[in-house]
């Protein structure tokens, strides 16, 4: 089995296995509310396309005062399961060398309190994205389906 394939069929496994249990499931509201500070909250995105390809990128999102939303300000680089590198151990994923830029500006991610997310990441194509996440007790790990069909973690480290 592909490593491609174990990635999606792991997360996939998470995903639906978190829905069924509910897992301290809250209200993004009272949970994100925490987040959206002077502060910039180092944060991790995880993407399973429904081709099968995982995305993952990981950077800072910076408090917008004015909007009252959390956003990029950089430029997000991705890392793609699908971009791989050949080692004398075999082939391995997510190949540094072939990360590609997500945003050449900010607004490229914009997040709500109410944990509505959306993305205009140039990797995705033309059209934005939306999601209204899950948000978790805790706050930190947050999930969805986005409206193109995109499995989406987020995560607040």
């Amino acid at each position: 089995m592909n490593i491609n394939k174990l990635i999606v069929i792991l997360s996939t496994i998470i995903f639906f296995t978190s829905s069924f249990i509910k897992i301290g499931e809250a209200s993004c509201l009272e949970q994100l509310t925490g987040y959206f500070n002077e502060k910039d909250q180092k944060v991790q995105l995880t993407f399973v396309r429904p081709q099968g390809d995982v995305v993952y990128i990981s950077n800072t999102l910076s408090f917008y005062y004015y909007g009252g939303f959390l956003t990029n300000s950089n430029s997000f680089p991705a890392l793609f399961s699908s971009k791989t590198k050949t080692t004398p151990s075999g082939v391995q994923p997510f190949d540094v060398a072939q990360q590609q830029t997500s945003f050449f500006d900010r607004n490229g991610i914009v997040l709500n309190k109410d944990g509505s997310l959306s993305m205009r990441a140039v990797w995705s194509g033309v059209q934005p994205f939306k999601v209204n996440l899950t948000c978790t007790n805790s706050g930190s790990f947050n999930y969805g389906i986005a409206d193109n069909g995109y499995l989406v973690s987020l995560l607040f480290k």
